[in-house]
């Protein structure tokens, strides 16, 4: 069944790389991505790749960012008095660190600058936003994940 729907659970060992070969992430040496179709588990163009391969399938794709991260949104940039962030003095520009979102949730958000004047400015872009990126895909099974329930139940 290559069907694309909530129905199925994916196993795929995968590279992902940036344009100038850099490797990102890679399932080599490690169990493979395991993922349910549909369910916005993984960016989209490597979910639409995946839809249709047959087990056994290596497939190698390109991917723009709006298939992958999304394109860099300036408005995800924010400053803050530098006052105000935990452990301030220890801030280092490239930095990943955790805020407080207006909701009252934590997020992730990278230092760009600190400025003299007091303030820092983040940025809330997944790091890897407005990047071109490939990946070498290998299709290992596709199973509905309704299989799992009734080999538990035998």
């Amino acid at each position: 069944m290559s069907g694309f729907s909530l129905k199925n659970r994916v196993t795929v060992h995968y590279t992902g790389s940036f344009d100038d070969g850099e490797v990102f992430d890679t399932t080599e040496g490690r169990e493979p991505l395991t993922y349910v179709e549909g369910a916005h588990e993984v960016v989209p163009g490597f979910e639409a790749a995946v839809v249709g391969m047959q087990p056994g399938e290596k497939k190698q794709i390109h991917l723009e960012p709006k298939d992958a991260y999304g394109e860099r949104t300036p408005e995800l940039v924010y400053h803050m008095p530098t006052i105000e962030i935990p452990n301030y003095d220890d801030l280092v520009v490239g930095q990943m660190i955790y805020l407080m979102n207006g909701e009252g949730y934590q997020q992730l958000a990278r230092v760009l600058r600190v400025e003299d004047d007091g303030d820092t400015y983040f940025d809330f872009n997944h790091p890897m936003a407005g990047s071109a990126i490939n990946f070498d895909l290998e299709l290992i099974s596709r199973e509905p994940v309704d299989a799992e329930k009734s080999k538990d139940a035998e």
